[in-house]
């Protein structure tokens, strides 16, 4: 009995063409959409044209969502960021994280981009989903003053806060960047604005020891005698991490010069228990009490225990008593 006809035959030839084509033009769409992404990572400008040319998907994502834009932007590659937008890419679609073309350029400190992007009406307030950080944030903790004042330029909301409360002028003086904190605080971010720990941006650039920044936030108003969860003010923070420059300007500016954390402890027991004499000596200058007494004894018990002998000396001439 003849199972197949030549009728037959010929049908299954057919559709077995029919779906070989189709699989070889997934496979050709599919090597296209990695080719564009990886010609925009490295700077093809020619390669990414010919794609383009080719039909290419000019808005295909690629990995963790991630599209050829985003690529281009987040290396610099500024003439192919131009040919993906005249071939109509989204600027603002969305990696899988959130970030977006301006948030990956501002990250890179790519001006000529930032302006192009946002010249195609991309979202200056765009945050990534993960962490809420907004492209200002990402320039102002990495220092990139120019893109800093073109998204502010842009309409830039100053005091967005991320997931953790941290805003673009925190994140700029815990980083050492005093022109780019000069520049936030004109564009109106508020200088005592908290993270999720209660921190301000002169209480982290305190502990840094960041002292340019530290004058900057004064000059601004920020509050010297802040404090944050843990009950410290900036003044206790760069005397514990031995800052005595920044301590001195402090004082200047009238910070107490005796705060008590929760335990009753203050900053001279501190720089007396570590031995940072320099420290001591500005307080000392001060006139910090030097027989405040906590749980654990006075200054001078500190510096003795720990066999600071030096600080011992300035604190009996000083007046310590016990």
């Amino acid at each position: 009995m003849l199972l197949w006809n030549a009728s037959s035959v010929r049908k299954c030839s057919f559709t077995a063409s029919i779906l070989f084509v189709c699989l070889l033009v997934g496979i050709s769409a599919n090597a296209q959409t990695g080719d564009l992404y990886q010609a925009a990572y490295s700077g093809n400008s020619a390669r990414v044209k010919a794609l383009l040319a080719a039909g290419a998907d000019v808005n295909a994502t690629k990995g963790s969502g991630s599209t050829a834009l985003m690529a281009a932007s987040q290396n610099g590659h500024a003439a192919i960021v131009r040919v993906l937008l005249d071939a109509k890419a989204e600027v603002n679609l969305k990696a899988d994280n959130g970030s977006t073309a301006l948030i990956v350029a501002s990250q890179g400190g790519h001006t000529d981009i930032v302006q192009a992007l946002l010249a195609a009406e991309a979202d200056v307030n765009a945050s990534r989903t993960d962490d809420g950080t907004t492209a200002l944030m990402l320039a102002s903790q990495l220092g990139y003053l120019d893109v800093v004042r073109v998204l502010i330029s842009a309409k830039a909301e100053v005091n967005a806060k991320a997931s953790n409360g941290g805003v673009a002028l925190i994140l700029a003086s815990s980083n050492n960047h005093p022109d780019v904190v000069r520049a936030l605080i004109m564009a109106g971010a508020e200088v005592n604005a908290r993270d999720s720990h209660s921190g301000t941006a002169l209480l982290l650039a305190s502990q840094h020891g960041n002292l340019e920044v530290v004058r900057v936030l004064i000059n601004g108003k920020a509050d010297v005698d802040a404090r944050d969860d843990r009950m410290l003010t900036p003044l206790m923070l760069a005397t514990s991490n031995d800052h005595p420059e920044v301590v001195r300007e402090l004082i200047a500016d009238n910070a107490d010069v005796n705060p008590k954390e929760s335990r009753g402890v203050t900053a001279l027991m501190v720089a007396s228990g570590q031995g940072y004499a320099d420290v001591v000596r500005v307080l000392l200058a001060a006139k910090a009490d030097v027989n405040a007494r906590c749980s654990h004894g006075t200054a001078l018990t500190a510096a003795s225990d720990e066999g600071h002998m030096d600080v011992v000396q300035l604190l009996r001439s000083a007046g310590a008593t016990n």
